[in-house]
């Protein structure tokens, strides 16, 4: 059997068998055991399960295999059969209307060309990468204009390069035409600077190279997130001794680089001086949502907070930016609160740390943190006199500090942790004894339990719960506020996830109403 009837007996399978001659036979008369003498080393199935293979050819160096479907629109493959990859390299759709392309062929002086026929038309295809590059970040123009350049994740440079007509010596179009392996960390952005060609990567460092790919300088002392992008100034430097500084080529040449800024994916904005050896940060914001707002009592200020660990305080009747801070060792901000009086501002962290900052200077008297519990903070609060501060965690467990005077100053003290849920806390309040103006504390949790301490007889390390209610039966209570006091009979006000509100007596826990939404009058 000749090789063109191997071909046809296999173009209607929906697998494509390559073989290799292990015996080299030299004499004619071998030909039938030639034929015979080969072992399969590698099986693509389901290559083109539509309807099987029509046509296939090998390039000429034997690395890349073009297959044609048989379905009714037919598909075009290219495999790297010797890489272990799952799926082919490229593959374009054709049309109907240009017939059963039954023949395909490489270019046998370039593999990035092949040519196909049907009855009535012949195509000619082109790719561009011979070998997977990684995902593309970046582009930009060469300063010469006839080259560009595409930067990859994968650490690699893309050289793209203009083709020109033969006929009319004028640039047709774009062809990558070297991949070249700039260095092991992905390249993020990618700009030109004069004659130099400037990166940044995933580990905040930014390198020049020249117009031959050759490293001139890098900037790599910063300690920054992944670069997002690079600015250059548009003055010109000056050509003197102070402005210069040596490359790290072997011959040292002096050179000038510009002013620029970085900006990185952690919404942080760097300014860099021309000799790259001092960097300003010129600001710094919040890289995600906003997960804690917080009201200052008194003045029209508002702090915020969020899990990358800026807490900005922002007035916003100036519309400017008071003061602000960076917690970048215990990083995510959970909640914060501000006490009634506006002289303290508590940050609750979801390491579980606990920091009471100045209202203006966001400084804190004691350098460490206030940490009794390893669980994320999910709720503070003040009493009314800012002298008791309370947490809830996602440990179900209750955790209250006080004010005291020591060596001449206040300072915070912890006084005592409850793990009174057994389900997440939904929420924690101070209030007033309307009889003797202690504060007292409640928490709310998902058990359907409303729990009061008993902050009186509470002391070191032993906080006391003074009573515990189920004030549910089958909804879910999620958040509780004091009712206006109004009456000498003290209520608290709570609402569930069965769009209700009910009037609980705080002395007694007995319900004295309840109000249901989009109703007009209370059911008593």
């Amino acid at each position: 059997m000749c090789s063109s009837e191997i071909l046809r007996s296999h173009s209607g399978k929906k697998e494509i068998i390559i073989n290799v001659l292990i015996n080299v036979c030299a004499l004619s008369h071998y030909v039938g055991n030639y034929l015979c003498c080969r072992i399969p080393v590698l099986t693509l199935f389901d290559c083109h399960p539509e309807g099987g293979v029509v046509a296939l050819a090998l390039s000429k160096d034997s690395k890349y295999l073009a297959t044609v479907g048989a379905g009714r629109v037919q598909r075009v493959c290219i495999w790297d059969w010797t890489n272990e990859g799952e799926g082919p390299t490229c593959q374009t759709d054709i049309s109907p209307e240009h017939g059963c392309q039954n023949h395909i062929l490489f270019n046998p002086t370039d593999s990035s060309q092949l040519l196909s026929n049907s009855k009535s038309h012949v195509l000619f295809y082109t790719w561009t990468f011979s070998k997977v590059v990684g995902s593309l970040s970046q582009s930009a123009f060469h300063f010469a204009g006839l080259q560009a350049f595409s930067v990859t994740l994968a650490g690699n440079l893309v050289l793209w390069e203009s083709l020109r007509d033969t006929s009319t010596c004028q640039p047709n179009a774009m062809k990558a035409t070297k991949l070249i392996p700039l260095q092991k960390d992905g390249i993020t952005t990618l700009t030109m600077c004069d004659s130099l060609i400037v990166t940044g990567d995933m580990r905040g460092r930014v390198k020049f190279y020249d117009g031959n790919f050759k490293l001139i300088t890098w900037c790599s002392e910063f300690n920054l997130d992944p670069i997002a992008s690079i600015s250059f100034s548009k003055d010109i430097p000056f050509n003197n001794s102070l402005e210069q500084q040596e490359d790290c080529t072997v011959n040292a040449k002096q050179f000038v680089i510009r002013n620029f800024v970085i900006s990185t994916v952690s919404a942080t904005v760097v300014h860099v001086t021309r000799r790259g050896s001092v960097a300003q940060t010129l600001l710094r914001e919040h890289e995600g949502p906003l997960h804690t707002v917080a009201c200052h009592p008194k003045q029209p200020l508002v702090a915020m907070g969020s899990h990358s660990g800026i807490l900005k305080v922002w007035d916003y009747e100036q519309k400017v930016v008071i003061s602000s801070r960076d917690f970048h060792p215990d990083k995510q901000i959970q909640c914060i609160t501000y006490d009634p009086q506006g002289f303290y501002l508590a940050v609750g962290f979801v390491s579980g740390a606990v920091k009471i900052l100045d209202t203006y200077t966001l400084q804190q008297e004691e350098q460490e943190s206030i940490q009794y519990s390893q669980d994320c903070i999910t709720h503070l609060t003040f009493s009314h006199d800012s002298t008791l501060l309370a947490t809830a965690d996602t440990g179900k467990a209750v955790m209250v500090f006080h004010l005291c005077k020591e060596g001449g100053g206040l300072s915070w003290k912890y006084l005592g942790k409850h793990r009174s849920h057994y389900k997440p806390i939904q929420d924690l309040l101070f209030g007033v004894d309307l009889d003797s103006r202690q504060p007292r504390l409640l928490s709310l949790g998902i058990d359907r339990r409303l729990v009061e301490y008993d902050l009186q007889k509470s002391k070191k390390d032993e906080l006391l719960i003074l009573s515990s209610e189920r004030i549910e039966q089958s909804a879910v209570p999620m958040c509780m506020a004091w009712y206006p006091p109004l009456s000498t009979e003290h209520f608290l006000l709570t609402a569930s996830n069965h769009y209700k509100m009910k009037l609980f007596n705080v002395t007694t826990k007995m319900c004295r109403s309840i109000f249901l939404k989009f109703s007009t009058s209370f059911l008593h």
